[in-house]
């Protein structure tokens, strides 16, 4: 019981932050926000420091929601970042991954976030 309440929890922050997110894109013109469901968008929005924060939201609920599901699993990790590098720093290898990686970027957000991960920090 308490696994579902903390996977709801992590769940409600993750679309949280991604409200946020979507709000942080909008033009000065109140055009409608680019989706981040695409991985190009996200990485595109992510390159601009005045989103950084609401990046890393997503990133947090993202990574956060990946842990929460491979416990409830019980699976191995796919990816194993070391304990040392900040989430700002994590978010920056996912996005280098991304850059050098193109032919992925028109994949689901999610999905490219974790191949991202999975080719930035592998597990040995």
């Amino acid at each position: 019981m308490k696994k579902l309440i903390l996977a709801g929890l992590l769940f409600a922050s993750a679309l949280s932050a991604a409200s946020a997110f979507a709000q942080t894109a909008q033009t000065a013109q109140s055009a409608p926000a680019p989706s981040i469901d695409q991985g190009d968008v996200f990485l595109g929005v992510c390159q601009k420091p005045e989103n950084l924060d609401a990046c890393l939201m997503y990133y947090a609920g993202y990574t956060n929601g990946v842990l929460v599901q491979s416990l409830l699993d019980k699976q191995r990790p796919r990816y194993c970042v070391p304990g040392n590098i900040s989430r700002k720093d994590q978010l920056a290898a996912v996005t280098t991954w991304m850059k050098r990686n193109l032919d992925h970027v028109l994949e689901p957000t999610a999905a490219v976030i974790y191949k991202a991960l999975i080719g930035s920090f592998p597990c040995k």
